[in-house]
Order: C-alpha cells, then structure tokens, then sequence
C-alpha cells in the first residue's frame, strides 16, 4: 500500500540519530507525543504505513519509522486504548504472515512483546519452528505469558530442529509451565548440554518435588561447568520449595546434593540452604 503524505510528514518529526547513529539528542518529547497521537488516530492504516517505511537494519531510512512504530506500540498502553492496542498488535499480526524481511518480522515480534496479547498468540507460535525467527518470537511468547503462550511452546516442542530447540525449551523454562514438566525431564537426557541446561532450570522454575530426584541425578553425573548449572537448578528448586512452605522437600533437595556432589563451593550453598531452613547462622564465606 502507498504511504500516506500526511504520514511521511508526521514520521520526519522523529527525532534524527547523533553521531553515534543513537536517539540521544534533541529529543523533544511534547512534539514526539503530538506526532505519534496523531499517527494513532489514523488506525491500521497508519500502522501497515509504518511497517512499509521500515529499512534495513542501521540504515538511516529505517531509524525514524522504527522509532516511531514502538512510540506507537507504546502510545495505546500509556493512553489505555485496548481497542487501538488491539487493532494494532492485530495489524502486526497479519504482517507475521505477509512477505516481510526476517528483520522487520523480528521487529514486529518485539512490539507484540511489548503490547500484544492472546491475538498475538497463533501467530507467534508458528514462527517457532523457524530456526531464524523462533528466538524473537518465543521472546514475545514469554513476555505476553500464560496457557496460551505455554501452549504454543509445547506443540513446537517435538518436531523443533536447531536453535529453534533452544528457544523453545529456553521459552518452556521460563514460563514455568507445570505440563511441560514431562518435556523437561525427557530432555535431561538430551545430547545438547544447553538442551539438558534448559531442562533442569525449567524443572527448578516449576518448584515441583517431584523433580528433585531427576534434577540431583543429572547432576550427579554431570561434570564441569555443567554441573554447577544443574547444582543451581537443584538450590533453586529448593528456594521454591521453601517459599512454598515444603520445608522437608527442601532439606531433602539440599541433602541429596551434597551428597551426589561433594565439590566445596556446591556443598557450601547447600548447608547455607540448610542452615537457613533450621533457622541457623548462616555461613557467609566459602570454603577456598
């Protein structure tokens, strides 16, 4: 669609980048807002006009467009217009789908982080099995949250090839989804140790006591730096549990990892662990 006059006009009130190519200077914030209420009022035309603007990434016909796409995304929070939000982030939408470049396509994934909601849902979780775009898009699966989100993760998970496997499971630990449990433990197992990694922070996140015996045998057998990453999923299960009141699954998480990893600097924190829940000094220094 042709770019509106009125819309171009509006777009060259953005501020221009210094030197450095960053907004920094000469940012006049009464005549960006004015600007941006006014891109508003022109609806989804003015937003699809915005993503047309957009350049290549660093170049300098992309800053203002850029600038002012997130000015817009934010301008429907501040102002509380859920059925402008709404308009835009379905806007954003259906250009997921359209022939876009992968860097508007991440761009736009950003700005639903930032504002979508459930209507941004379906259309972020079909870019996860892109290994090229499944990061930004589970990004803004996380920020916007929920089953729905969590839902999305779930069904990418068994056909997910690549880095689309670490953003899905990095996404999965970190909505903190109890169904997902069952993903997590099968990926402990998993021949990628950042795949195993994100399993077991995922276990952790769930503060589920069941996990306990699966997190300290990963550990176990475990070495180096991966280790200490699975010691930490066990300490942060066992914080969980005690914030929840499973005062005894906690111990129990603490105990069994000094024993299946007798190194100094674990062992430490886990008496630190347990010495808080007895309600003991803790012990301020590690052992050298």
């Amino acid at each position: 669609m042709a770019v509106s006059e009125q819309l171009k006009k509006l777009v060259d009130q953005m501020p221009d980048p210094d030197g450095r190519g960053m907004l920094t200077e000469n940012i006049d914030k009464e005549k960006i807002e004015k600007a941006i209420a006014e891109i508003h009022k022109g609806g989804r035309a003015n937003v699809l006009g915005l993503i047309d603007m957009l350049g290549a990434p660093g170049s300098a016909g992309n800053v203002k467009p850029h600038y002012a796409l997130h000015c817009l995304a934010n301008h429907t929070l501040v102002v509380k217009d859920q059925n402008g939000r709404k308009q835009f982030c379905e806007a954003l939408v259906g250009e997921l789908g359209a022939d876009r470049s992968d860097h508007i396509k991440a761009f736009l994934c950003q700005e639903l982080g930032w504002a979508g909601r459930e209507e941004a849902v379906p259309a972020l979780g079909k870019l996860l099995p892109d290994e090229d775009l499944s990061s930004p898009a589970a990004m803004a699966l996380v920020a916007i949250g929920g089953e729905g989100a969590a839902a999305q993760f779930r069904a990418a998970w068994p056909n997910a090839k690549g880095k689309a496997r670490h953003s899905i499971i990095d996404g999965l630990a970190a909505v903190a989804d109890p169904p997902s449990s069952v993903i997590f433990k099968g990926a402990l197992g998993d021949k990628d140790p950042e795949i195993r990694m994100a399993a077991a922070a995922g276990l952790a996140n769930l503060g589920d006591a069941s996990a306990s015996a699966a997190l300290t045998s990963a550990c176990a057998s475990a070495e180096g730096w991966e280790a200490f990453q699975f010691a930490k999923s066990c300490l942060v299960l066992a914080e969980k549990l005690d914030a929840a009141g499973k005062k005894a699954d906690a111990r129990n998480v603490y105990e069994n990892l000094i024993v299946v990893k007798p190194l100094k600097h674990i062992q430490h924190a886990a008496e630190r662990g347990l010495a808080k829940l007895a309600g003991q000094k803790i012990p301020e220094k590690a052992p050298q």
